[in-house]
C-alpha cells in the first residue's frame, strides 16, 4: 500500500535558515517531514500525495508555552490591578472552590484557545490526573505535565482531590511510568516554589527525580518579596537556595527567574537548567523585568509562556514574542540588544528542546510536522515582503491571524474550525464553572468575588 504524502504550499515558510517563498512543505503519514522549501513540480511529488494549497498564508513551527497553568482560564481577569501577594491571595481564595469538573472544564478552555493561536505544545502545573491528560492526547496537543505539590500533607486543591504533596509525588511517578512512551504527554515533578514547599520535601523530590529521571517544573525568583522571605527564611537566594537541596541535580525547568543575581545565572548555565520567560505575567503583576539579555549571553536554555490567563491574560504566545523583543529594547535603550529572530526560536525550537520534544519545533526534514498557518493577506501584512518574514512574525502578527494547526502532521485546526474539540460546548461549561466558582466566593465573603463576576472568562 502507497504511502499517503501531505503537502502544504503557501507564500513563505520559516526554516532555520530563513525564509523561503514561495514554500512547499511535506510530511508523511508518520508526521514527519519529508522536504521544506521551494515548491517542487507536480510530476517529482510522490503519486499518493495530497497537495493543499494555502494561498495567502505563510508557514512556521508550532509555538511552544514554556510555562502555564492551563485549567485557570476560568479565574481571567481576577483581582487584575493588585500586586503579586495580593492577587495570588484572590486567587486560591478561588480555587479553593474547585471541582474536578471545573478543571476539566478551564483545561477544556485552555487547549481551544492555544491552538487557536498557533500554539502546539505546553508546559503545565496544576492538578492533573490520567483523566484530564487524555483530554490533552484527544485535542492532538503536547504538553509537559507537571502535577502540583506543596508540601507531604497539604492537599492543594481540596474541592477536587484529596490528594496531599505526598500522594501527588506518587501519582507523578506512576503517571511517569504510564505515559514514558508516548510521543504526546512528557511528565515532570511539580513542587510549586521554595516559598510554598518546605526544604525536605524539595529534597525528597530532587532525589526522586535524579533516580527516575523525571523532570522537575518549579518558580524560581517570580517577585522580589519572593527573593526577600526566602533570603531571610534560610539565608540564600532562592536559586542558591535549590542548589542547597540539591534540586539542580535533576533536569529543572524553572519559571520566571526575574531576580536571579550572576551567581544563579551562572549556575543555570552550568547545570542545564532550563527557565521559561513570561514577560507579560512579571509586568502584569508588577514583578520586574526578567534579565533575557544576560540569559543568551549565559547560555541558559531557554523557553517562552504565558504563565496562566490570571495573571496575563490570554495564551496567545504571538503577544509574548513581540514583548520579549521589544521589552529589553527600551528598558537597556538599545535596539540592537534582543533580536525577533532569537525570540522566535526561543518560542519554537528551543523552547520544544527546553520542555522536552526535541523532535519537533522546527520545519526541517526528519523532525514531526507541528506547523501552523497564519493569514498575510490582512491590513498589518499589507504589503507582504517574503524577505521581512521573521519581522512579520516577531512584531505584527497575532494569535489571531492563525488558519491552520497541524500536530505530528495532523490537522488539529482548519480555517477557523476546530477538527479535535467542541469548541461551542467547551465555551459554555466553562463560563457556567466559572458563575458558579463566583457564586460561592461571594457567599463565602470573599472580597475577589467581584472581580470573578463582573470580569467574564469566555
Amino acid at each position: 500500500m502507497s504511502e499517503t504524502v501531505t503537502v502544504l504550499r503557501a507564500a513563505a515558510l520559516l526554516t532555520p535558515e530563513g525564509a523561503v517563498a514561495p514554500a512547499e512543505l511535506a510530511f508523511d503519514d508518520a508526521g514527519r517531514i519529508s522536504y521544506a522549501g521551494s515548491p517542487r513540480p507536480d510530476a517529482e511529488l510522490p503519486s499518493e500525495a495530497e497537495i493543499r494549497d494555502l494561498p495567502g498564508q505563510v508557514l512556521m513551527p508550532g509555538l511552544v508555552n514554556g510555562h502555564t497553568h492551563s485549567a485557570m482560564t476560568l479565574l481571567r481577569g481576577v483581582s487584575d490591578d493588585e500586586g503579586f501577594m495580593p492577587w495570588l491571595a484572590a486567587v486560591q481564595a478561588l480555587e479553593q472552590h474547585l471541582t474536578h469538573d471545573d478543571v476539566a472544564a478551564g483545561l477544556q478552555l485552555a487547549l481551544v484557545e492555544m491552538i487557536e493561536t498557533g500554539t502546539t505544545a505546553f508546559a503545565d502545573m496544576y492538578h492533573w490526573d490520567a483523566e484530564l491528560i487524555e483530554l490533552v492526547r484527544s485535542a492532538g496537543m503536547r504538553a509537559l505535565i507537571a502535577p502540583a505539590s506543596f508540601a507531604p500533607g497539604i492537599v492543594g486543591f481540596p474541592g477536587v482531590s484529596p490528594a496531599d504533596g505526598a500522594a501527588v509525588t506518587e501519582l507523578t511517578e506512576q503517571l511517569a511510568a504510564h505515559y514514558a512512551d508516548d510521543a504526546q504527554i512528557s511528565i515532570a515533578y511539580g513542587p510549586h516554589a521554595p516559598y510554598t514547599s518546605p526544604p525536605e520535601f524539595l529534597s525528597d523530590i530532587a532525589e526522586r527525580a535524579v533516580a527516575r529521571d523525571i523532570p522537575i517544573h518549579t518558580h524560581v525568583s517570580e517577585s522580589a518579596a519572593e527573593v526577600a522571605q526566602i533570603t531571610e527564611r534560610y539565608g540564600a537566594t532562592p536559586a542558591d537556595h535549590l542548589e542547597s537541596v540539591g534540586l539542580f541535580a535533576a533536569r529543572v525547568l524553572a519559571a520566571h527567574c526575574v531576580h536571579l543575581t550572576p551567581g544563579e545565572i551562572e549556575l543555570f548555565a552550568r547545570t542545564g537548567a532550563a527557565i521559561s520567560h513570561n514577560p507579560v505575567s512579571n509586568l502584569k503583576l508588577g514583578n520586574g523585568i526578567a534579565p533575557l539579555p544576560e540569559w543568551q549571553e549565559a547560555g541558559i536554555r531557554l523557553t517562552l509562556g504565558t504563565d496562566s490567563v490570571a495573571s496575563n491574560n490570554t495564551l496567545d504566545l504571538f503577544e509574548e514574542i513581540k514583548t520579549a523583543t521589544i521589552l529589553h529594547r527600551g528598558a537597556r535603550q538599545d535596539a540592537a540588544i534582543v533580536r525577533a529572530s532569537d525570540v522566535l526560536d526561543i518560542a519554537t525550537r528551543r523552547g520544544a528542546e527546553a520542555i522536552g520534544f526535541p523532535e519537533t519545533g522546527a520545519l526541517e526534514v526528519g523532525r514531526l510536522a507541528d506547523v501552523i498557518a497564519l493569514d498575510i493577506t490582512g491590513a498589518a501584512a499589507t504589503p507582504f515582503d517574503p524577505a521581512a518574514l521573521v519581522s512579520h512574525l516577531g512584531f505584527a502578527a497575532t494569535g489571531a491571524d492563525v488558519r491552520h494547526v497541524f500536530i505530528g502532521g495532523r490537522h488539529v485546526y482548519a480555517d477557523g474550525a476546530h477538527l479535535t474539540l467542541d469548541a461551542a460546548e467547551i465555551r459554555t461549561r466553562a463560563a457556567a464553572s466559572r458563575a458558579r466558582l463566583a457564586g460561592l466566593a461571594a457567599s463565602a465573603g470573599d472580597a475577589s468575588a467581584a472581580d470573578a463576576s463582573s470580569s467574564p472568562s469566555v
